[in-house]
């Protein structure tokens, strides 16, 4: 085993100590609890005399005092953390009513609660038997700090005594925490028995996060009144992680922002193209009331004919709307499918960081190990030394092991600062990565921009096109309301027939020229796409290769 028989059974006693004492100040919580007159807020307020809404040592000290009680400065201290329960350096409402009222009676914590306060004035005091409950609590705390201490000096009076060890004693099991069961089994070795509420009552005391588990820090501070070495790094930990997750945060609004952006502009294109229908459509009436004045049949007739020709390319110009919407939407889509491969690749380097930073954690932990262990063996060896020596050299050996002790302190703290010069580091690395992460949508940004800019003007040379043909309609109008104002001077009778077979060629020749163009229009148009997709191909290979090769600098 890691210590002695004897040094087990000392930090049994001092388990026990921690757990009967916070047992006794159970029973007076809730001797407190039951007396009708007690209201927390308002005993608050009796100790807050300047009415700040926090207490502080003076605070609790001139209480006891005017209650006959006058702790040392020790005392005071060790009064003042146990009320703070959250380690914030002040005393609020919450921390006085959790370290005032029960823990263990639900019922009677929820009847003081439900109290209703009064007034009191400053310098005022409260009824006799609630200063009397109030006092007698924070003077069983200082009646359990006294037997802490009593117990402490008598373990730590022992030679074979570290607090790794201790820990090492009652995690058998090497989890790396303390559990309730793994406490019980070091109780019962060392020929102590604790009930299950007893038990309780020391969790409440040592498990300051309240997670069911002791840590060594914690129990390094139950049993020597050491702080948490660790709290500043958890502390740095913890703002880490909330910078991560404030510039995930911005990143998906930043991308929320995009869309709407995207989106914004497709509604004006699509209320620009409606605009355009209208105007179409208005070309369109003004010609049906051309047609309207037409007096005869068969001019209408032939003109039924081109309006009919007109509506199907209308169908066929709302088909290529269409068309050109639904491109945009796979265009759209394969931009998401990008993004969130980004995503999923940024999570990739953060998880690979975390396991990094665990890594270099536990080769640390490791070596420390190691060194703890070479220093057990030193400290073995001198054991049998000393047990032949007097008591004189017993004390210069235990010199020698306070100064190595110390030693291995200045280490520990020379091994964190390395520690945070590295997490710098690595914090000057994410920057970077986030820069050229930047840089590279402010590319994309910019592809897109010249992708917009050559589809605006495809779109002003297909509305140049389209103004072309209507002119070539329009002139074909003109022409056959030539042909039918010849038709009517001439005689009726003779030239009919010339007439009808000139319209009829006319007619003909349009639709072939219609077809021609619009055939046209569609070359040139799948000709333009082609040409788009393969810049945006190219562009976007291009600034995939970028993002992609970039983390390889830092390797």
């Amino acid at each position: 085993m890691y210590l002695s028989a004897r040094t087990q059974g000392r930090l049994a006693n001092l388990i026990i100590t921690i757990a009967e004492g916070e047992k006794k100040t159970e029973m007076v919580r809730q001797v407190l609890a039951e007396q009708k007159m007690f209201e927390p807020y308002t005993a608050f307020r009796r100790l807050d005399q300047l009415r700040t809404g926090e207490l502080t040592v003076s605070d609790i000290v001139e209480f006891l005092s005017d209650n006959k009680i006058y702790p040392t400065k020790a005392q005071s201290d060790y009064l003042f953390r146990r009320l703070d329960l959250n380690r914030d350096g002040r005393i609020t409402y919450p921390d006085f009513v959790k370290a005032v009222l029960p823990k263990e009676d639900s019922r009677l914590r929820q009847i003081a609660t439900l109290r209703d306060s009064y007034y009191i004035e400053v310098n005022m005091l409260l009824p006799t038997e609630i200063e009397w409950g109030l006092s007698r609590v924070f003077q069983q705390e200082i009646q359990n700090f006294n037997s802490i201490t009593a117990s402490q000096e008598i373990l730590t009076a022992s030679a074979d005594f570290t607090s790794l060890d201790a820990f090492r004693c009652i995690d058998q099991v090497f989890l790396g925490y303390i559990t309730i069961d793994t406490l019980q089994d070091f109780l019962r070795q060392n020929g102590a028995k604790l009930s299950f509420d007893e038990l309780t009552a020391f969790f409440r005391v040592v498990d300051s996060d309240e997670d069911g588990r002791i840590t060594y820090s914690e129990l390094l501070e139950a049993l020597t009144f050491v702080p948490d070495f660790f709290q500043q790094e958890r502390q740095i930990a913890n703002e880490l992680r909330r910078s991560r997750e404030r510039i995930i945060q911005i990143e998906r609004e930043r991308e929320v922002l995009e869309d709407l952006k995207k989106s914004r502009e497709r509604v004006e294109d699509l209320r620009r193209s409606r605009e355009r229908l209208e105007q179409m459509q208005d070309l369109k009436r003004s010609r049906e009331r051309i047609e309207q004045l037409d007096e005869l049949r068969r001019s209408r007739e032939r003109l039924e004919d081109l309006r009919k020709s007109r509506e199907r390319l209308e169908d066929l110009k709302k088909s290529r709307e269409r068309l050109n919407q639904l491109e945009e939407l796979k265009r759209s889509r394969q931009r998401m499918e990008e993004l969130e491969e980004l995503k999923k690749s940024r999570e990739r380097q953060a998880q690979i960081d975390e396991l990094r930073k665990s890594r270099e954690r536990l080769e640390d932990l490791r070596k420390s190990r190691e060194r703890l262990e070479q220093l057990e063996q030193e400290r073995k060896n001198q054991e049998k030394i000393e047990e032949l020596r007097k008591s004189r050299s017993r004390i210069e050996e235990l010199q020698n092991q306070r100064k190595k002790i110390e030693e291995l302190r200045t280490s520990q703290e020379r091994l964190e600062q390395l520690k945070r010069q590295k997490e710098e580091i690595e914090l000057k690395k994410s920057q970077e990565r986030l820069e050229d992460l930047r840089k590279s949508r402010e590319r994309l940004e910019q592809i897109e921009a010249l992708r917009q800019s050559r589809e605006q003007q495809r779109a002003l040379e297909e509305l140049r096109q389209s103004r072309e043909r209507v002119e070539q309609l329009r002139k074909s109008q003109l022409r056959i309301e030539q042909l039918e104002n010849e038709r009517q001077v001439l005689e009726r009778s003779r030239q009919l027939e010339r007439v009808e077979r000139e319209l009829e060629y006319e007619r003909q020749r349009s639709k072939e020229r219609l077809e021609r163009l619009e055939l046209e229009a569609e070359l040139e148009r799948r000709a333009r796409d082609r040409a788009l997709e393969y810049d945006l191909a190219t562009q976007s290979n291009f600034v995939q290769s970028r993002i992609y090769d970039t983390p390889k600098r830092y390797k």
